[in-house]
């Protein structure tokens, strides 16, 4: 299979390729500026296993949350290169993919974290293989409640370390690679949620969790 799988939900920018056994990930953690350089960087990957977009059998995109911008950025590039070429995609919440690193091989708490301003992150909270919450946009406080306090919890994801920091316990455990690209697992995951359910539908969109500030100005009127 040659697949493409994109993670444009934060600065962290990660894309990731494969045909067949060789595979091809790239990284770039430096701001959010996926408009201007999402084309071109796919197309750098793609080149480095001799693929053409019309070789692709799948596009699997981070659907969220995170940056409102980026997520559209990313699903509209998706839905715009399958719809080109004629291949399917799926989208998968970029916070499995995260958790998806530790869930598979542990049994402890974990918890992807990404920062959804305003002191409050989006976040849900694994045990092991089992999400055990829904997709949550929650503060520092309300965290807290959500782990036994004799427990122990991994916390990853791109700005699992700005969590850590106002959390002001020894038992939350920061994932030294958290800020890694979750473009390979998201391609794991994307593959498995195609054979499970096909590809995505026409009319889905990227899962926000939260309101942008835009319609919630727009309800307040």
């Amino acid at each position: 299979m040659n697949l493409l799988a994109l993670d444009t939900s934060t600065e962290v920018l990660s894309i990731f390729c494969a045909s067949g056994i060789k595979t091809m990930e790239l990284t770039r953690d430096i701001d959010l500026r996926h408009s201007e350089q999402l084309i071109p960087l796919v197309d750098w990957v793609l080149r480095q296993l001799t693929i053409k977009p019309k070789d692709l059998d799948l596009v699997v995109t981070a659907g969220g949350p995170g940056s409102f911008t980026g997520l559209r950025i990313g699903m509209a590039f998706a839905k715009g290169l399958a719809g080109g070429i004629g291949c399917p995609y799926v989208s998968v919440s970029i916070l499995d993919a995260y958790a998806a690193r530790f869930s598979m091989v542990c049994n402890s708490f974990i918890a992807p974290v990404i920062d959804a301003k305003k002191q409050r992150f989006y976040t849900a909270l694994w045990k092991g293989p089992q999400r055990i919450s829904e997709y949550l946009d929650i503060s520092p406080q309300e965290f807290l409640h959500m782990i036994p306090k004799d427990q122990s919890c991994i916390l990853t994801g791109p700005h699992a370390h700005i969590l850590k920091t106002l959390l002001h316990q020894d038992t939350f455990l920061l994932d030294p690679a958290h800020r890694c690209g979750a473009a390979p697992m998201l391609a794991k995951l994307g593959i498995e949620k195609y054979q499970a359910e096909g590809p995505a539908k026409d009319n889905e969109g990227p899962l926000y969790v939260r309101k942008s500030d835009a319609e919630i100005a727009k309800r307040e009127l």
